[in-house]
């Protein structure tokens, strides 16, 4: 079982809303590379990384947490990292 935390800043009104990005990340493929030694994933609104939060895996050992990556709220170096992750 997987989950997304979701922490973004809403500047835009067309930002995705944690359902839309709970249903990306259910639909997202694990990227072969990683970003800073964690795994990433890509869906189509996000790229996912996954999380240094400990606490959802303490209360269950099957859950993944993993924060959305949003494409409008990062730096072009920022995504060029994650793309070569998924591309590699």
């Amino acid at each position: 079982m997987f989950f997304v935390l979701a922490l973004t800043v809403s500047l835009a009104t067309t930002q995705p809303t944690v359902d839309e990005l709970q249903s990306d990340f259910d639909a997202a493929y694990l990227c072969p590379g990683t970003v800073d030694g964690r795994e990433v994933w890509e869906g189509e609104m996000a790229f996912f990384i996954s999380s240094y939060t400990k606490e959802a895996a303490q209360l269950d050992p099957g859950l993944t947490g993993a924060d959305a990556v949003l494409r409008d709220d990062n730096t072009r170096d920022v995504i060029r990292e994650f793309e070569a992750a998924c591309s590699s």
